[in-house]
């Protein structure tokens, strides 16, 4: 897992999740904020057990911080 915030969170990056009237989840992204999702599952699909296989996104400090009105969102690499 990326061990640095700024690695896969730069300055200016935004990120929103939200839950659609149909039930769908929906992100929207800026550019820089879509290609640190991007990181964010590169990182987790070259991750070991010992690494952490998972990556919380919410508006929570200490967390990849979200936009208002985010619901929390928790990303798994996991082999089936």
């Amino acid at each position: 897992m990326p061990r640095s915030v700024d690695e896969v969170r730069p300055e200016g990056a935004r990120i929103k999740i939200v839950m659609s009237r149909k039930g769908e989840i929906e992100i929207t992204g800026n550019r820089l904020g879509l290609k640190a999702l991007s990181r964010i599952c590169a990182k987790l699909s070259e991750s070991t057990e010992e690494d952490g296989n998972h990556y919380h996104l919410m508006d929570v400090e200490g967390f990849w911080g979200t936009e208002p009105a985010s619901i929390p969102l928790v990303i798994y690499g996991e082999e089936f």
